[in-house]
């Protein structure tokens, strides 16, 4: 296992981490230990980051991921989890998470506790202000109990920036693969000259990498590795990344992200502009679908409708057959609802990558007699 440093805080941490959101939920329904025991698996192989959050898996990725701690020694593993507006606006309610989080993880302390899901800069500085999130994660780590304060971001690169250099948090989670790697780059180097420590979430593209290999076979280079494995080690080998985050449910997942530090590309600056230029301007405007724009005023599927969409614009005309299969088959919506958009802007408001969603709507709406 390759081991980073964590920004300025001191800390070593495995290069690829376990992401604590994708456990399954037959498994943790009828026995968490069946998931718990991956975590320990996990940490046998070499991962030390284990990321998580209140509301993961029905709400029960924290008390997986303690049951597994149980057989752990606090200091040979780290943890991250989480606190967003929605579950706290101000110190007091901040301390309640915080409280509830180290009673869940079994643990005696949060190593890294983030101010969650910051989708609009207003946000940010809403959590900032005087008696709020920021302030109860101060208290906090005050009183021993949070080491390190990070956040969670969905922001462009140059907003990313201004957080790194007001030097308020030690660390940064934020949604970065080879798809998006244009759009958030400048954010990934801010975070490094800074010294705060970088986690990439979404490190598949939502799937999308491994489920196009004519698309994204240029990043195996001719390899043996398997391209979630090539797509892997594209972010292992950045020096400004600290830990690269895979959502993990399987023992072959843990394998699969354990041997993606080894035999590392180079990655600077040319092969970044390269690969910039191989994806084209388009493939930079996938949807990930992360859903947070599904709060639509007019009840539409917003995500599922725009997620369709990709298949558009990996392949063309070519690819309206895959559009309509996306759209009926896996998510059993209809281009006609598409046709019921008002306009409002809400959704491209959401949207963490900003992109155009009323105009993919718009197409969706206008070709729904073929799709």
């Amino acid at each position: 296992m390759l081991y980073k440093d964590f920004g300025k805080t001191g800390k070593k941490v495995s290069a690829v981490g376990f992401g604590g959101m994708r456990f399954v939920a037959d498994d943790y329904k009828k026995d968490i230990g069946l998931c718990s025991r991956l975590v320990r698996e996990a940490h046998e192989k070499g991962i030390t980051f284990f990321d998580t959050g209140p509301g993961y898996c029905d709400d029960m990725s924290e008390a997986i991921m303690g049951d597994a701690f149980k057989g752990m020694r606090y200091g040979d593993f780290y943890v991250s989890t989480k606190c967003g507006l929605w579950q706290a606006t101000d110190a007091e309610g901040t301390l309640k998470m915080v409280e509830q989080s180290i009673k869940r993880l079994n643990v005696p302390r949060i190593t890294f506790y983030n101010m969650w899901c910051i989708r609009k800069f207003e946000e940010y500085e809403r959590m900032l202000s005087k008696g709020g999130m920021l302030d109860g994660m101060r208290r906090a780590k005050e009183a021993g109990m949070v080491e390190h304060i990070c956040c969670t971001v969905h922001l462009k690169g140059d907003e990313i920036e201004r957080i790194a250099k007001d030097g308020l948090v030690e660390g940064i989670i934020l949604g970065y693969n080879a798809i998006n790697s244009a759009y958030r780059r400048q954010g990934v180097k801010a975070c490094a000259d800074a010294g705060v420590g970088v986690v990439v979430m979404n490190p598949l593209g939502g799937g999308t990498i491994p489920k196009h290999p004519d698309k994204f076979a240029f990043l195996a280079d001719g390899g043996t590795d398997s391209l979630a494995v090539a797509a892997l080690k594209f972010l292992v080998a950045h020096d400004g990344i600290s830990v690269t985050l895979p959502g993990i449910s399987c023992s072959a997942e843990i394998d699969q992200a354990v041997s993606a530090t080894a035999d590392l590309p180079t990655v600077d600056e040319a092969y970044l502009k390269a690969l910039e230029d191989r994806l084209g301007a388009e493939l930079d405007t996938l949807c990930t679908c992360c859903a947070y724009c599904d709060e639509c005023p007019a009840g539409l599927p917003v995500p599922k409708l725009v997620e369709s969409y990709n298949e558009y614009i990996l392949s063309g005309e070519a690819g309206m057959g895959a559009v309509k299969e996306r759209l009926r088959v896996h998510w059993s919506v209809s281009a006609d609802d598409a046709k019921g958009c008002t306009e409002c802007g809400r959704c491209e408001e959401l949207c963490t990558q900003k992109l155009p969603i009323i105009e993919r709507l718009g197409f969706l709406a206008d070709n729904a007699g073929r799709l």
